[in-house]
């Protein structure tokens, strides 16, 4: 998505810069003229809660301040950075921080006081210096208004669907040995957020019915390393080896290939992130079975373009049962996307919205 939009900044003239911690190679090759502000993290001894990054975030902003008219912060702690300076600022909100700074049940008193403090100060922050805030959708929306009182624009993610429809799903089915298995697709970080665990008892309650069945988890990103551990055991003790099949970190491609070469796929994420995935199957034309807990799931259920429930593996026997009918589901899916989720309209809609944060500061600069 920020590639997306810092691309579209420079087709249309407006000099950008990315300022994060660090960076994959695979984004950076991507960019286009967008200059890359690489910010260490702070070394101090606390890490917790975000704070290295955003001491570290914070004094990249101060470093570059007067470099440009706007500031346009994502995912949590980034906008937390942005205090003390008055600067127009644009908060694209793919998912409040109550979603990351949730209190564990196995947390500390301390450590809960201390994620209460940050969320306050949080609120703080973005009901006095952040006033332009974008999320995807109306899920997302009503969340941000009953956390902070403040409403939102919304702008509908876009989706490159001249890629993903277009993919080669034998070469991964031949590759994998997967050629005579019905495919059930995950997509995703691995952590509880993303919810794998759900997908392989899916498969466990499954495997005497219809023992076909392959699993395959593609994992993007790094993945929390007790909650691997915590997968890898279940999957060990409950023998379901041969149902589960890792490929490991895949390129764009390749994912795409996968998209085209399973026979649904399977969301069952909880409210953060994970927005784009099904979507990305659709293209490919192929069944989806989401969370009612994902931010999307009022648009796929309204526009009936995927089942939206939590019973998965009742999900996966309709549609091996009535393959053709969710053919056509997937079909009309496809066409849904290609029609309303464009990047091009994502990024002029951000566009306008820095527009209107920019005009806001010199009205109010005016009247001062």
């Amino acid at each position: 998505m920020i590639v997306k939009l810092a691309n579209y900044l420079t087709k249309k003239g407006v000099q950008n810069a990315i300022l994060t911690t660090s960076m994959l190679p695979e984004v950076e090759k991507d960019l286009v003229q967008t200059k890359i502000i690489i910010q260490k993290n702070a070394k101090i001894s606390f890490g917790a809660l975000g704070l290295k990054t955003i001491l570290a975030l914070r004094r990249g902003i101060g470093n570059n301040l007067s470099n440009f008219d706007l500031i346009n912060v994502h995912n949590y702690p980034a906008e937390i950075s942005t205090f003390p300076f008055h600067k127009p600022t644009v908060w694209m909100c793919n998912e409040p921080p109550e979603i990351v700074l949730q209190p564990d049940l196995d947390s500390s008193p301390l450590f809960k006081l201390a994620k209460r403090a940050i969320l306050k100060f949080d609120k703080f922050i973005v009901r006095n210096y952040i006033k332009n805030v974008i999320v995807a959708d109306e899920f997302n929306a009503k969340r941000f208004e009953r956390l902070y009182g403040l409403k939102p624009e919304i702008i509908n993610y876009g989706i490159d669907y001249q890629f993903f429809s277009q993919g080669n799903g034998e070469r991964v089915r031949k590759k994998y040995n997967l050629n005579n298995n019905f495919i059930i697709l995950q997509v995703g970080m691995l952590t509880s957020l993303k919810n794998q665990i759900e997908s392989v008892k899916t498969i466990e309650k499954l495997r005497d019915r219809a023992p076909n069945l392959k699993l395959v988890l593609i994992l993007a990103g790094l993945a929390e390393k007790e909650y691997k551990l915590r997968l890898e055991k279940y999957i060990q003790e409950k023998k379901l080896e041969k149902y589960v099949v890792f490929p490991g970190q895949l390129n764009r491609e390749e994912i795409r290939d996968f998209y085209h070469a399973c026979n649904v796929l399977l969301h069952p994420i909880k409210p953060q992130g994970g927005w784009l995935t099904p979507f990305e199957a659709l293209c490919a034309k192929k069944p989806i079975i989401v969370s009612p807990e994902m931010t999307a799931s009022d648009i796929i259920k309204r526009e009936q373009i995927g089942i939206v429930t939590d019973n998965y593996p009742e999900a996966i026997l309709e549609i091996a049962r009535n393959s053709d009918r969710y053919l056509k589901m997937g079909e009309r899916g496809s066409q849904w996307v290609k029609n309303n989720l464009s990047w091009d309209v994502f990024c002029q809609k951000n566009l306008d919205v820095f527009q209107k944060a920019l005009e806001s500061k010199q009205k109010k600069n005016k009247n001062i």
